[in-house]
This record gives structure tokens, sequence and C-alpha cells, in this order.
């Protein structure tokens, strides 16, 4: 396994870093954003609307005992020489039980759809705690990591390089000595066949 990394620029690292900050920070934002949103829907939902449709539910029941109370007073008005009409009073009866009905109805909605948001909002939880998780823990780590490189890389771009006019490693030396001596000159052909016309010496 090699102990080499290819850097090719300190600054991407830098700009990665400052990426995933702003990653982190825009989704904790987000999910922060929607958290609030949720709150709000639970409390509309569990505690707005069941107080105030029960709240309804009571007023137009004393609507409807109301116009009951008043077509019988108008029915007990009748006398065997004239009768006077009910249809006013029956059609109000009729709107303000109406009215009852649909308040009773909505309060019910209310309670049938409470646990229906509660199982929405724990597989919301469970679907974005890994999203938190990286963007609270992860992505801090992967940046405190990203700093201690950078801060490595820079130590050692500091670090002055060999200058090349000191002392000679043993291989340079070993070069230098190679090159520097002189070539042993190669003995002629006369000097290896002596000339068959002269005497030996």
């Amino acid at each position: 396994m090699s102990n080499q990394a290819a850097v090719h620029s300190i600054e991407a690292l830098k700009d990665l870093r400052v990426a995933l900050a702003l990653f982190s920070e825009d989704a904790m934002s987000a999910l922060g954003a929607v958290e609030m949103e949720v709150r709000r829907t639970v409390q509309w939902l569990q505690h707005d609307r069941r107080m105030y449709w029960q709240d309804q539910i009571k007023r137009r029941r004393e609507q409807v005992a109301s116009a009951k109370a008043e077509l019988f007073r108008r029915q007990l008005a009748k006398r065997p020489d004239s009768s006077p009409s009910c249809t006013e009073q029956k059609e109000i009866l009729r709107r303000a039980e109406a009215s009852l009905h649909e308040a009773e109805m909505r309060l019910a909605m209310v309670k049938k759809w409470d646990p229906t948001l509660q199982q929405a909002l724990f597989e919301y939880h469970g679907s974005t705690r890994r999203i938190k998780d990286l963007a609270s823990g992860d992505v801090l780590r992967a940046m405190l990591k990203l700093e201690r490189m950078v801060d490595a890389l820079e130590a050692y771009l500091r670090v002055a390089p060999p200058s090349g006019r000191g002392e000679a490693s043993p291989l340079e030396s070993i070069a230098n000595t190679i090159l520097d001596e002189e070539p042993e000159t190669e003995p002629t052909a006369q000097e290896e066949e002596p000339d068959e016309g002269k005497p030996l010496t």
C-alpha cells in the first residue's frame, strides 16, 4: 500500500471544506424550518382545531335548543280559529341541526387524522435522522479532518527544499567521481603489433 498522496491543489481542499460547511448549515436550517412547520401543524390539528370544533359543537347545540324552543312556542300559539305558520321556525331548526352535524363531523375528522399524523411524523423523523446525523456529525468530522490535512500540507510546503549546492549525496559523489576521471586511452595498432622491419629491442 502506497503512503504517497497525489495532492494537486490545497485550495481545492479548502474549497471543499467551505462547501461542506455551507451544506451542513443549509441542511440543518432546512430541517429546522420543516420541524417548526411540523410542530405548527401538530399544534393546529391536536389543539386549535380540536378546541375550536368542541366549542362550535357547544354553541350549535345551544342554537338547536333555541330553535326547538321557538318552534315549540310557535306550535303552542295555535288556536282553533287560527293556526300560525311554523315554516320559518322549522327552517331555522333544520339549519341549526345541519350546522351541528357539520361540527360533529369536523371534530370526528380531527380525531381520525390525529393517529395518521403521528404515524407520518414517525416515518418522517426516521427518514431524516440519517441526513441530520450526516449534517451535524459526519460533516463536522470531515471538516476537521480536512483542516488537519490542509495544515499538514501547508507545514510541509514551508519546509525548505534541498538547495543542490550543499554537500552532495553519496550517489551524487560517486557519479561526480566517475565523470571527473580521465578515460584510459586504448593502445594503438602500432603498439599492439611491432613492426616486422625493425629489430626487437
